[in-house]
């Protein structure tokens, strides 16, 4: 079957779906899914905390995985048909990915789409300002800054007060299947989406997406588009906002699992115990590694190093070990010469033990900064890049960080 049949019989699915709805009169209710419903992720670690939450209930899909980074992320058209056929799409939010915006809350307009980020109990970090970090200052945090926030609902809208860059729109927490007035007659407001898609107009941008003409060059022009996007829009704004590696602290992992747990079972209200259990099964899980984390780190605490981007502030922040600074702030943006250069007086001056590359980026620009010093070169992997995609890959990206930390930082 081509891309095209398969985004054709999508679209033929939709339309039976809502005439059935129509027939079965006013009252709209949850649909049944054989295998759990469609559920899309972006990064790895949400990745596998949606596969813990829906273990023995489905598999969720992945966008951004190997070694791809969320930084520019450009959308394939394959992708985009797995959006097409989302139910659910789990992200953290256009902080990490901006390059995805467009496309989520256009072609999968039908989905609950939860951008993790604004999730109940999420701790909140400010971004650093600079690539100069103070060891002694944990920076600007809000402990669960969404704790006097509603559980995310189909109706939950209230979002006015969250300190972000950009305004969000309520449409970016509609936990329905359908964004049309319920009050309104069902068959006259489809009837009213279809004329709407069919006669779209194309100099939107990308935000209108048709999805009535059978034309795979419409998937091609859009991830074109957002490719253009992924390196003109560089996804961190840093004047002020929240920083968006939030599953990097332990405690902000459980919250997801959590806010997974209670979108699927209203998605899915069949397996609603299921997922609820799960979800209680992965905190115990991620809890249970605390005592062994921090007795991993305690012997290097003070030590100093430096990270190759800004990406691991909640993963410090939890455990009291802070870095001294990083060599970009964002990857996206290169460091000038004049930047690695202090940077290498850094590193010689302040006695780093060790500054970390990532296997996402190139290494060189680490083997330059430790040039006429002592500093051992070690990884950090924000993502989980070498580690098999699934339910346990989460609590393994944690030990796998703490371990690096320890490893390299031991006198």
């Amino acid at each position: 079957m081509t891309e095209l049949t398969a985004m054709q019989n999508v679209r033929k699915l939709r339309r039976a779906l809502a005439a059935s709805t129509v027939l079965a009169g006013s009252a709209l209710s949850a649909p049944a899914f054989a295998d759990g419903p469609n559920v899309v992720t972006t990064i790895k670690p949400v990745h596998s905390i949606a596969a813990a939450v829906m273990e023995g209930v489905g598999t969720p899909h992945i966008l951004i995985d190997g070694a791809a980074s969320p930084h520019g992320f450009a959308l394939k058209p394959s992708q985009a048909f797995l959006l097409e056929g989302a139910d659910v799409v789990f992200w953290v939010g256009p902080e990490l990915t901006s390059s995805l915006e467009k496309p989520i809350s256009s072609m999968a307009d039908k989905a609950a789409r939860v951008e993790l980020l604004d999730a109940k109990g999420i701790e909140q970090l400010k971004w650093r300002k600079g690539d100069q970090f103070d060891s002694h200052d944990h920076g600007d945090h809000d402990d669960h800054g969404h704790d006097d926030h509603a559980d995310h609902g189909h109706d939950d809208h209230a979002h006015d007060d969250h300190d972000h860059d950009h305004d969000k729109t309520a449409e970016k927490h509609d936990h329905g299947h359908d964004d049309h007035d319920h009050d309104k007659d069902p068959a006259h407001d489809h009837d009213k989406h279809e004329h709407e898609e069919e006669h779209a107009a194309h100099d939107d941008h990308g935000h209108d997406h048709d999805h009535d003409k059978e034309h795979a060059h419409d998937h091609d022009e859009h991830a074109h588009e957002e490719e253009h996007a992924g390196h003109d829009d560089h996804g961190h704004d840093h004047a002020g906002g929240n920083d968006p590696h939030i599953w990097l602290n332990p405690e902000n992992g459980i919250a997801i699992a959590n806010a997974m747990a209670t979108t699927l079972s209203e998605a899915d209200p069949t397996n609603a115990d299921t997922y609820k259990a799960n979800a209680k099964a992965f905190a115990e899980k991620v809890s249970g590694l605390e005592a062994e984390i921090s007795a991993k780190l305690k012997p290097v605490k003070g030590q100093k190093f430096i990270v190759f981007h800004d990406a691991y502030h909640h993963f410090e922040h939890h455990y009291g070990i802070e870095a001294s600074g990083a060599i970009t702030v964002t990857p996206e943006a290169l460091a000038s010469a004049e930047q690695i250069a202090e940077i290498q007086s850094r590193v010689r001056d302040q006695n780093v033990v060790c500054v970390f590359q990532e296997p996402q980026f190139d290494s060189k620009l680490v083997n330059v900064v430790i040039e006429g010093s002592d500093a051992k070169v070690g990884v950090l992997d924000p993502l989980g890049t070498e580690l098999a995609n699934g339910p346990d890959l989460y609590p393994a990206l944690l030990t796998s960080l703490a371990d690096s930390l320890a490893d390299c930082l031991k006198s």
